[in-house]
C-alpha cells in the first residue's frame, strides 16, 4: 500500500466494488497474522488503509484502529441541533454533561482509560446523555464505545476498568516486536471486544456464511468471559437485566466445566422444560460436540428443566423414594403415585373443610403459596408443627386459631391426594431433595456443577432440591438471575435455603440484545416499583445501557379494537416490505386467547401470523404468542399487543390473589410486560385501545 501511514496495511479484493482492510503483523517465529479491519467500497477502503494504523494503547494496553487525526464530525456529534437563528437572544451555554453530572475529567478519561485528548475533549464537551451516546457510536473501537457507555451512565473509573479488563494488561516481553507484542495484546479483554482469532479455515467459513439470526445468542463478550472460566469457592451469583448475556454466560461455562473436567457431571437447568430445551439447542449451537449426559450422574452436561430433573432423581431412588417421602407428610406413600400440578386439588379441599377464615384467604392461590414457601420447605406433618414455625415474606399474619383453619384444609389436601394417588411436582421437589440428603456423601454427589438459569422464579422448594443435588464445595452452584423478571411465584431469600452468596455476587449491565432507545423504555416500565434480590438487596436498574442505537419504540393509541388490528397490520406489512424476516417478527398478548384474537385480526386483513404455544420459531410467517411464552426469546421486531387497560395487568391474576399478596401479583404483571418489551433488538411497537394500561400511564 502507497504512502500509508501503517507500512502493515494492505487491501484484499472481495469482489469488482468491495475490498477488505487488513494488517500483515510478522512475528519471530515466522508466523504470519492479518489483522482484519472491515470491507467497504473500493475507494473508501484504499483511503481507511492509508490513514488508519494499528497501534497498542500506551495506556490501557489494548489493540487498536487509530486514524492519523480524528474527524471532525466524531467530535460534534450533537443531534437535531440546527444552525442559530438570526435576531433572536443566544439561549445560556449547556453544562458539559460529563463534567458537571460525574466529575468526570480530561486526566480520568487520558491517564486511567486510554482515550487520546482529541476524543476525550470531544466527550466531555457533550452537554448530555444522548450527545455522548451519539459521539461513542462513532468511535473506530470498540473499548472506547464500551468506556463511553460507562461514563454516559456515571460508572465509576473503576467499574469502567474493571469491565474492560485493563488490570490484565499484557507487559511487553524482552526481545520481542511490536508485531509480536500486538499479536500477544489481540488477546487482551479490551482488544477481544474488537478482535477474535480465527484458527482454521473452517471456522473462518462458518463465520462467512453463518447468516444465523440466533448466532449472537452464544457468543461471549469478553466483558463476560472471565465468569465462564473462573473457580469459585462455592456458589456464585450473576445478575443483570435482560439481554445482558447471563444465559450466554451459563452455555460458555457449562462447555468450559465439561471441557476441563470431562469426566464430571454439569448440569445446565432452567425453570421450564420449555427453555431447558432453548438451553439445550444454544448450547449446540455453541458447539456441536459438547459431550451431552442423557441422565443425571453421568458424565458432560445435562439440560432440563427443574421438574424433569426432581423426578429424574425420583425415579433413580427406586424403593427408597416412599422412605423419604415420609420425611415430608409423616408415613412413607407408595411410590407409583400420578404426577397433578400444584394448583390442582385446593379448590376441591377449601369446599371440603368450609374453614373459619376470611373470604379474602379462601383462595386457591393463598394455600398453593403456602403449601409451597412454608409447609413443604419447612417439611412440616403435623398441626403442631405449623403452629411453630416462622412464615417470612408471607404477607399476611396468621394467629392460632388461623393456623389450625389452614391446616385443615391443607390434611384435607393431603388426604385426597393419597386417596387418589397422586403427587404435585412441588412435592416431588421436596422428596427427592430428602432422598438427596439421606443418600450421604459416602455415595457421591449426581452433580459436581449445577448451573442455574431464570433463577428468580424458582421456589424454596427448588433451591432445597438444587443445593443437595450438588452438595457443597467449589463452582458447585452459579445462578443466573434478573429480578425484574420474576413473573412467577414470590420472593425467596437463598441464604434460608443453605445457599450463602455473600462476596460472590457480580452485576452485568451492558445490554447486547436490543438498542437503547428499546432499553429505556423497558426499563421505564419498572418506575416507581420496588424489586428485592435473592439476598433481600434493593435491586435498581441504574447503569444499565446499550451498545446499539435505533428508533424510538412506536406508540399506537386506536379508539376501538378494530382501529387497533388495522394499525398493527399495517405496520407488519411495511416490516414484510423492507424484507425482514417474518420469522423475527412477533406479536406478543397477555393471553392465549388474545394471542388467538391478534391472529384472526391480522389474518382478516391479509397478514398471515402463526400462533405458538411453545417456543419453536423459524417458520416463514410472522407469530403471535403469550408474553410469558416469549421469556427467554428475541425476536427482531416487536408489537405489544393491546396494552389497554383491563387486558395489562391481567384482571384475573389479580382478583384470584389475596389482597395481602395483590402487591406482588401487580409486580410480577409490571415485570411481564417489561419482559415483552425487551424481547425486541431493533424496533417494538406497543398498542392499545381506548384507555392505556395503569402500567404504562404510570411508566414510559
Amino acid at each position: 500500500m502507497n504512502q500509508a501511514v501503517d507500512s502493515r496495511a494492505r487491501t484484499a479484493r472481495v469482489d469488482q466494488s468491495w475490498r477488505a482492510v487488513l494488517y500483515c503483523l510478522d512475528t519471530k517465529d515466522q508466523e504470519r497474522t492479518y489483522v482484519y479491519a472491515g470491507t467497504w467500497e473500493h475507494d473508501t477502503a484504499i483511503e481507511r488503509a492509508k490513514t488508519i494504523k494499528v497501534n497498542l494503547n500506551a495506556v490501557n494496553g489494548a489493540v487498536e484502529l487509530i486514524a492519523e487525526t480524528m474527524p471532525a464530525e466524531t467530535l460534534a456529534a450533537r443531534p437535531d441541533v440546527g444552525a442559530p437563528v438570526v435576531g433572536l437572544p443566544k439561549p445560556p451555554a449547556a453544562l458539559p454533561y460529563l463534567e458537571s453530572q460525574f466529575n468526570y475529567t480530561i486526566a480520568d478519561l487520558v491517564e486511567m482509560l486510554g482515550f487520546d485528548e482529541a476524543s476525550a475533549r470531544g466527550l466531555l464537551s457533550a452537554t448530555s446523555e444522548t450527545e455522548v451516546l451519539a459521539i461513542a457510536e462513532k468511535f473506530e473501537n470498540a473499548w472506547q464505545q464500551t468506556a463511553a457507555l460507562g461514563l454516559a451512565v456515571g460508572d465509576s473509573l473503576d467499574k469502567i476498568r474493571d469491565d474492560l479488563g485493563l488490570n490484565e494488561k499484557v507487559e511487553p516481553v524482552p526481545g520481542e516486536t511490536e508485531d509480536d507484542h500486538i499479536v500477544r495484546a489481540l488477546q487482551h479483554p479490551a482488544s477481544k471486544m474488537q478482535f477474535t482469532f480465527v484458527e482454521d479455515d473452517e471456522e473462518l467459513r462458518r463465520i462467512i456464511e453463518g447468516g444465523d439470526f440466533g448466532a449472537w445468542r452464544v457468543f461471549l463478550h469478553p466483558e463476560q468471559a472471565r465468569y465462564a472460566t473462573r473457580k469459585y469457592n462455592g456458589p456464585f451469583r450473576l445478575t443483570g437485566g435482560a439481554g445482558t448475556g447471563k444465559t450466554v454466560v451459563l452455555l460458555h461455562r457449562a462447555r468450559h466445566l465439561a471441557r476441563a473436567t470431562p469426566e464430571a457431571s454439569v448440569v445446565l437447568t432452567t425453570f421450564t422444560k420449555a427453555l431447558a430445551e432453548n438451553l439445550r439447542r444454544d448450547l449446540e449451537r455453541l458447539d456441536p460436540e459438547v459431550q451431552l449426559a442423557e441422565g443425571l450422574g453421568e458424565p458432560g452436561v445435562l439440560v432440563r428443566g427443574l421438574d424433569q430433573l426432581s423426578n429424574a432423581v425420583r425415579g433413580k431412588a427406586g424403593t427408597s423414594y416412599a422412605d423419604a417421602a415420609a420425611v415430608i407428610f409423616g408415613a412413607a406413600i407408595e411410590p407409583a403415585r400420578s404426577l397433578v400440578g400444584a394448583a390442582d386439588g385446593w379448590r376441591e379441599a377449601i369446599d371440603d373443610v368450609s374453614p373459619d377464615l376470611p373470604t379474602s384467604l379462601l383462595m386457591p392461590s393463598f394455600f398453593e403459596g403456602e403449601y409451597l414457601h412454608v409447609i413443604l420447605p419447612a417439611r412440616l406433618t403435623t398441626e403442631q408443627e405449623y403452629f411453630a414455625v416462622r412464615r417470612p415474606g408471607r404477607g399476611v399474619a396468621l394467629d392460632r386459631k388461623k393456623r389450625a383453619a389452614v391446616w385443615a384444609v391443607v390434611d384435607r389436601y393431603r388426604k385426597s391426594a393419597r386417596i387418589s394417588s397422586s403427587l404435585s411436582f412441588p412435592e416431588i421437589a421436596a422428596i427427592s431433595a430428602v432422598w438427596l440428603e439421606q443418600r450421604g456423601a459416602d455415595a457421591g454427589v449426581l452433580a459436581e456443577h449445577v448451573l442455574i438459569d431464570e433463577a428468580q422464579d424458582l421456589t424454596p422448594l427448588h433451591w432445597q432440591f438444587l443445593r443437595a443435588l450438588a452438595g457443597e464445595g467449589k463452582d458447585d452452584l452459579f445462578i443466573a438471575e434478573d429480578t425484574h423478571q420474576r413473573i412467577y411465584g414470590q420472593h425467596v431469600v437463598l441464604s434460608r435455603y443453605g445457599i450463602k452468596i455473600t462476596g460472590r455476587s457480580r452485576r452485568l449491565t451492558l445490554n447486547y440484545r436490543t438498542t437503547e432507545e428499546n432499553l429505556r423504555y423497558a426499563l421505564g416500565l419498572l418506575s416507581g416499583a420496588q424489586y428485592v434480590d435473592s439476598e433481600s438487596e434493593q435491586e435498581g436498574v441504574h447503569g444499565y445501557r446499550s451498545a446499539r442505537r435505533g428508533p424510538q419504540p412506536l406508540p399506537l393509541a386506536a379508539a376501538s379494537n378494530a382501529e387497533m388490528n388495522q394499525q398493527i397490520a399495517e405496520v407488519v406489512r411495511e416490516w414484510l416490505a423492507d424484507d425482514v424476516d417474518p420469522s423475527t417478527i412477533a406479536i406478543l398478548a397477555r393471553t392465549k386467547g388474545e394471542a388467538v384474537a391478534a391472529r384472526d385480526a391480522l389474518n382478516a386483513q391479509g397478514v398471515h401470523v402463526d400462533v405458538i404455544t411453545t417456543q419453536q420459531t423459524g417458520g416463514d410467517k410472522p407469530v403471535a404468542l403469550t408474553m410469558h411464552t416469549a421469556k427467554g426469546m428475541e425476536f427482531s421486531r416487536v408489537v405489544l399487543y393491546d396494552i389497554s387497560d383491563g387486558v395489562v395487568p391481567n384482571e384475573y391474576a389479580l382478583r384470584n390473589a389475596a389482597p395481602e399478596e395483590r402487591e406482588d401479583a401487580l409486580l410480577r404483571e409490571r415485570s411481564l410486560l417489561y419482559v415483552a418489551a425487551s424481547r425486541a433488538r431493533d424496533a417494538l411497537v406497543v398498542s392499545w385501545h381506548g384507555k392505556v394500561s395503569e402500567l404504562l400511564a404510570e411508566g414510559p
